[in-house]
């Protein structure tokens, strides 16, 4: 929740995902705030750089320094332009997300480019965005153009199956963008994208991977599952001994929340039941499964721990 609360020492700005100060011109209207806590990104003219630094701050994941005399254009979210499209000479572009532009860069561009998060250009378009680009986080990548080709992209948790990566609908030179967690549910049997871009983690069946790997660029982690059946977890989940009893039939687990595993379930129904774990959360277990779940775990981006207290 944001809040922008009154305190003696000033005004606590906290639990937000932009603070824009980019509009203020003096030091005395940044001494108005007194505490910046959990915030995503803040945005502040550099002539005010020296009054923002004296203001306590604590998880703020960026700081973005902006010129006061520009015309600052703030976008958050995934933003998507041609190459003649990003704006005039003397225009300031804050990207809070994914900037996508989708042609080589011919017209016009900003004097200053920032993104947090990640840039996907043309090939042949890095020196006019190399002098601009500046004063941001995450990844800049460029991409084969073809005239007329098609882009799809995805955000935040997203399950795509084996025919969908095969883009039925539509041109073998189309590219797909997806930024966050894609699981794929299901073999592959071919691509339809000339170019795969990923920026997140991607989870996706080993059996699929020679022929993934080749039209996939990814900026993050990539993680490949052993069975046919991913059962794919995406809250916090307990299970016991039931649980386990009631799968017909031995699965992957994909746990992107928290599992609590009961006392009762044994290393053998684990075993029998369960090939192999692709971990993004954690997993909390009666310290005699402890051993089992690490040997099982082939991704482990979280942590497994032992269980306290009375059964354990």
């Amino acid at each position: 929740m944001s809040t922008s609360e009154p305190v003696e020492a000033g005004r606590v700005i906290s639990g937000e995902a932009v603070a824009d100060f980019s509009h203020l011109t003096s030091p005395d209207e940044l001494a108005a705030i007194g505490r910046i806590d959990e915030v995503g990104t803040v945005i502040v003219p550099q002539s005010l750089a020296a009054a923002y630094a004296r203001i306590p701050t604590s998880d703020v994941a960026a700081t973005v320094f902006v010129p006061g005399d520009a015309n600052i254009r703030v976008h958050t979210g995934s933003l998507t332009v041609s190459g003649d499209g990003l704006g005039a000479a003397d225009d300031v572009l804050v990207v809070i997300g994914m900037l996508v532009i989708t042609s080589p860069v011919t017209g016009e561009v900003p004097r200053q480019i920032t993104v947090v998060g990640q840039v996907l250009a043309p090939r042949g378009s890095e020196a006019v965005l190399g002098r601009v680009l500046g004063g941001g986080s995450g990844s800049v990548s460029y991409y084969r153009y073809a005239e007329g080709q098609d882009f799809k992209i995805l955000s935040g948790q997203v399950k795509l199956s084996g025919a969908m990566l095969a883009n039925p609908a539509g041109e073998a030179g189309d590219v797909l963008i997806a930024a966050g967690q894609v699981i794929v549910t299901g073999p592959v049997t071919t691509v339809g994208y000339a170019q795969v871009i990923l920026a997140g983690q991607l989870i996706a069946p080993q059996a699929s991977r020679e022929l993934l790997e080749p039209r996939i660029q990814i900026t993050g982690q990539a993680a490949w599952y052993r069975s046919d059946d991913p059962r794919i977890i995406l809250d916090d989940i307990r299970v016991g001994p039931d649980f386990f009893r009631l799968l017909d039939h031995p699965i992957t687990l994909v746990l992107l929340g928290d599992m609590t595993v009961d006392a009762g379930v044994s290393e053998d129904m684990v075993r029998e039941k369960i090939t192999d774990i692709i971990l993004l959360g954690d997993i909390t277990a009666p310290p005699g499964l402890v051993p089992v779940f690490q040997v099982l775990t082939t991704e482990a981006f979280g942590d497994i721990r032992a269980a306290d207290g009375p059964g354990s």
